[in-house]
């Protein structure tokens, strides 16, 4: 078992987002939501740039007011303000093959903001994959972003979040299964892949379940697009939460040792507020709940049962009266009997104390994931 928190100094590590369609929009408003970012830019020579891209601007108001709120935040802490680069694109409903040409300037100034820091940088290209805007675009941003030249030091590193059971005409729509063999395709290449920094799927299933297992009251339509919202959120959070820990010295390792490749950055969530057990029930009670979300990691991973891999890294999060020890073994065994290659023995676990006492969950890497690995791919 490995704590994730050290005392050893660590490089500024830079890491920026551009966001496709609403689903990316969440992922933009993730990152300006932790405060590691506004911990990271005091430090000489880093910045941050955001890229919003939308057709009609219904679902980037709120990455907006995050983008403007942040300027305060770093005004506070006397941070100088041309360190963070912010700009959102509204494009027309219309010919999506026409869209790039829509955004080619301001994915000039985003990397032109990308480009001035003198640090090693991630840029994240976010996006629903069962949409429509993010799953049309999203390859091609990325190509067109590294012939602008971003720099060696960076990694262009895709992040395609998969539909779930509750997603109504987009779960698992053909938009997802066309965006995941164009995906597939790129990253089995060796020409012509612009994911320098690999491409991480990010399922949604575990998440959505967790929540809605035990949730049946109020109007249906509201509760239904509330679940979303919050699942939706939830897993944005958790992704960025984790890209920004400890410096980004988890997220260099990852894009280091698997860049270029399509990876499964999975969350399993074991406990949510007020959701199947409550505070002040009896420990058995929450133990045996745990023990049962961590036994549905298979059932809601995304993944095949056939699908194996050589190595695994989880982050669990735990309030600390949650016996994270004991949730790690039995999340550990789960894994390894689901998903470890037959004498291979790369597993790593790092555990943290979470600040919502109600809530718990895990991040789940496991590298080298194929379109026919998924079991939303037909």
């Amino acid at each position: 078992m490995t704590d994730t928190k050290s005392n050893i100094a660590v490089e500024p590590h830079c890491v920026h987002v551009i966001g496709l369609g609403r689903t990316g929009a969440v992922y933009v408003e993730a990152l300006l939501r932790t405060g590691e970012i506004e911990d990271n830019l005091v430090n000489e020579g880093t910045t941050f740039s955001t890229l919003l891209i939308d057709v009609g601007d219904g679902d980037i108001q709120v990455a907006n007011d995050y983008a403007r709120s942040f300027k305060t935040r770093m005004a506070s802490r006397g941070i100088p303000a041309d360190r963070f680069n912010h700009e959102s694109v509204v494009l027309a409903p219309g010919d999506a093959s026409k869209r790039l040409d829509d955004v080619r300037v301001s994915l000039e100034r985003f990397a032109k903001g990308v480009k001035s820091s003198k640090h090693q940088s991630t840029v994240f290209i976010a996006c629903g994959l069962a949409g429509k805007t993010g799953s049309s675009m999203v390859v091609d941003v990325a190509r067109e972003l590294a012939k602008l030249g971003v720099g060696s030091n960076v990694l262009i590193t895709g992040v395609g979040q998969l539909s779930h059971s509750g997603d109504g005409e987009y779960s698992n729509s053909a938009a997802q299964t066309a965006v995941l063999d164009k995906i597939d395709a790129v990253c089995k290449s060796s020409d012509n892949n612009p994911f320098s920094g690999g491409f991480l799927v990010v399922p949604t299933e575990h998440s959505w379940q967790r929540l809605t297992a035990y949730t049946s009251t109020g109007v249906k339509e509201v509760r239904q697009q509330f679940k979303q919202m919050v699942t939706n959120r939830f897993v944005a959070d958790s992704f960025m939460r984790w890209a920004v820990s400890d410096g980004a010295t988890h997220l260099a390792r990852l894009t280091r040792d698997h860049g270029g490749k399509c990876n499964m950055f999975g969350i399993a969530k074991f406990s949510h507020p007020g959701v199947q057990v409550l505070p002040g029930q009896a420990r058995s009670i929450w133990d045996a709940a745990l023990q049962q979300w961590i036994s549905f990691v298979p059932e809601y991973s995304g993944l095949k049962q056939t699908f194996k891999t050589d190595s695994i890294e989880v982050h669990i999060y735990a309030a600390r009266d949650m016996r994270i020890d004991v949730m790690e073994e039995q999340l550990k065994e789960v894994l390894l009997s689901n998903y470890m290659k037959p004498n291979s023995t790369a597993y790593q676990a790092h555990k943290n104390e979470f600040f919502d006492e109600l809530t718990s969950y895990a991040t789940i890497i496991m590298p080298n994931v194929g379109k026919n690995d998924l079991a939303s791919y037909d």
